[in-house]
């Protein structure tokens, strides 16, 4: 907020999944917060669409997956590689692979189980099933 204090009000605004509505002139006058060390963007510690995974967290959730009995995806179409590879590599180790999206996967025809709803529809129950 330091960086854009005009965007205070928009706060209140931001939707569930992260997305807000900004007027042109909030989107020109925006200020991207600086790293403190090298003078760049400040970016979060995620993998944006068109970046690259870290070799070091593919090598930690390939060996995840290898100690691993199964796979269990929530909410997600595989689309990207990066994720769509898990499940090659589990299904390749003849791991078992369930999915649970509301819509179509690239991984629909390779795994175990679909289950097409919305997660928030049916994990509590799911849980309460699995934990006790």
């Amino acid at each position: 907020m330091k960086n854009n204090p005009s965007m205070h009000a928009s706060v209140n605004m931001i939707r569930p999944d992260g997305d807000v509505d900004l007027s042109k002139e909030e989107v020109e006058r925006f200020r991207t917060p600086l790293c403190p060390v090298c003078e760049g963007p400040l970016k979060p510690d995620i993998i944006f669409f068109g970046d690259n995974v870290p070799k070091e967290r593919v090598e930690k959730v390939r060996k995840q997956v290898s100690a691993s009995d199964a796979v269990f995806v929530l909410g997600s179409s595989l689309t990207v590689y990066s994720s769509y590879r898990i499940i090659l590599q589990a299904k390749e180790e003849n791991k078992e692979v369930a999915v649970l999206n509301i819509g179509p996967t690239r991984a629909d025809d390779i795994v175990d189980l679909k289950i097409s709803t919305k997660c928030g529809e049916i994990l509590t129950d799911l849980t309460n099933t699995l934990c006790t």
